[in-house]
């Protein structure tokens, strides 16, 4: 006989019953009219399941400390000190050495101060002070470990936010689905914020989702986003967005509260770098940020009159691009002045192949596939292990996204959705998230790499997307058995 059910029913269906025990259930009550021996029996079922659940975790986060490790160790950068990864670590030595906030790179035999700038957001440069080593090869090998742990706790995130809402084993497939993504792993690897700030992000979604439950940590969640925020600013109007969605959860009278903490944990973390920036440079940030997201995402197809070989850096072929680049008047102009001129052409790339290019699996401005700067080495090009799980995940890269658009866009903001039973603010919260992604990057630039913080997300979402199907297919087929039953009796 089947013990008593305990733990949580969705649509009728107990959440645990005979041999099967979710990891979420730490806790159960009496198992009914069972004593005795059955009643030890089913504690110990129960002890072994549970220790082979925390197996399975370790298992997950072993693989994936493991594949960022061994990326560590044997890519070989073409350069890893350049553009972006530049002005970072500019930003980084200027503190260092100088107390000063600036992307103009140090010159050997030149120590001179040079002028404060507002031109990157501080997240990335201060985690780079913070590791910071002056001997480079160091300072590298330093970054790409300390990284690798961030990601391997991205992926910890990602199963705990699972658990919010899934059965054990879904919850466990999103976070090895994150384990083995490759594009998290090649991030790892280089001087950029994607793995900083991917990290932040899910951090700041659980804490999120958490205090929705719990006021108490509606301003470490805050402070978390704030933290993504000042990594990559792109984040930063999100917090206009998610009051309101807190607010549409939990009803004004329990809301109110949670969405005040949450923005006053955001503003005690992100708005010293606003005061900063008007005693500095006279502006809040730096205005060349949305022109040249603005100018560079305008381009159809990231390229300049369909020629590939510019694809990723249309701008730079661009014989009016200073022009076209000089200041927001002038930029809004030459895009007004495009769509005038091919409106259907324009109306398709903000619509429709802005996103399409976002959630696209190669980096468009980089060397291609999951790499942004040129690679001389790389286990992806002769190690069997990440072979094969690079074609899984280039296999897997559609389904999961087509999935993970219909959980947002069909069931995001359903009553099932946010129903207690099933995440509570979870999926509304991860709707909302992947929504801001898309349009952010609608009206500036789709770059793919962009994208790649978004990858944990839509990993959730496609699992809960299968993980419903599958509840269904289990149901109907239940069904058809109890009917047959029935007719045979």
């Amino acid at each position: 006989m089947c013990p008593a059910v305990c733990g949580r029913w969705v649509e009728g269906v107990p959440a645990m019953v005979c041999g099967s025990v979710p990891f979420y259930t730490a806790r159960c009550g009496p198992w009914g009219h069972e004593r005795g021996t059955a009643m030890d029996n089913v504690s110990s079922r129960l002890d072994r399941a549970r220790m082979v659940q925390w197996l399975a975790v370790v298992g997950v986060l072993a693989v994936a400390f493991l594949l960022r490790l061994g990326a560590a160790d044997r890519t070989v950068i073409d350069g890893p000190v350049r553009a972006d990864a530049l002005d970072y670590y500019s930003y980084a030595y200027n503190l260092r050495h100088h107390g000063v906030y600036s992307h103009v790179a140090p010159r050997e035999g030149r120590d001179v101060v040079p002028p404060p700038d507002a031109l990157r957001s501080p997240g990335y440069p201060a985690f780079l002070w913070a590791i910071w080593d002056e001997r480079l090869s160091f300072m590298l090998w330093r970054t790409r470990f300390v990284q690798g742990v961030l990601d391997v706790g991205t992926v910890l995130l990602v199963f705990l936010l699972g658990c919010r809402a899934l059965p054990f084993g879904w919850a466990l497939a999103a976070a090895l689905l994150t384990a083995l993504s490759p594009h998290l792993i090649s991030a790892t690897t280089y001087l950029l914020t994607e793995t900083l700030f991917t990290f932040l992000m899910v951090l700041g979604l659980w804490l999120t989702v958490l205090a929705a439950e719990r006021d108490w940590l509606a301003p470490l969640a805050g402070a978390a986003l704030g933290a993504a925020a000042l990594t990559r600013p792109t984040l930063q109007y999100l917090i206009l967005l998610v009051p309101p969605l807190l607010l549409w959860y939990a009803g004004w009278r329990r809301g109110w509260r949670t969405a005040a903490a949450l923005v006053l944990g955001f503003a005690v973390v992100f708005a010293p770098w606003i005061v900063r920036n008007i005693a500095v440079i006279g502006q809040p940030s730096d205005s060349r940020l949305a022109v040249n997201t603005l100018h560079h995402g305008m381009y159809p197809d990231l390229s300049y009159r369909n020629d590939p070989r510019t694809r990723g850096a249309p701008y730079r072929f661009d014989p009016r691009g200073a022009e076209i680049g000089k200041d927001l008047a002038s930029v809004l102009a030459e895009i007004r002045r495009r769509f005038s001129e091919e409106p259907a052409r324009h109306l398709y790339w903000y619509l429709i192949g802005k996103p399409l290019t976002l959630l696209s699996w190669g980096i468009a401005a980089g060397m291609g596939d999951v790499f942004v700067y040129p690679v001389a080495a790389s286990p992806y090009f002769t190690d069997p292990i990440y072979i094969w799980t690079h074609r899984l995940m280039f296999l897997l890269h559609w389904p999961l996204v087509v999935l993970a658009l219909i959980g947002a866009f069909g069931f995001g903001f359903s009553r099932r959705a946010r129903s207690a039973g099933t995440g509570g603010l979870l999926w509304p919260l991860l709707t909302l998230t992947v929504f801001y992604f898309l349009v952010l990057h609608m009206v500036g630039a789709p770059f793919p790499r962009y994208g790649i913080p978004l990858r944990p997300v839509l990993y959730l979402l496609a699992v809960w997307v299968l993980a419903m199907g599958w509840t269904r297919v289990r149901q109907s087929v239940a069904r058809q058995v109890l009917h047959e039953s029935g007719a045979g009796v």
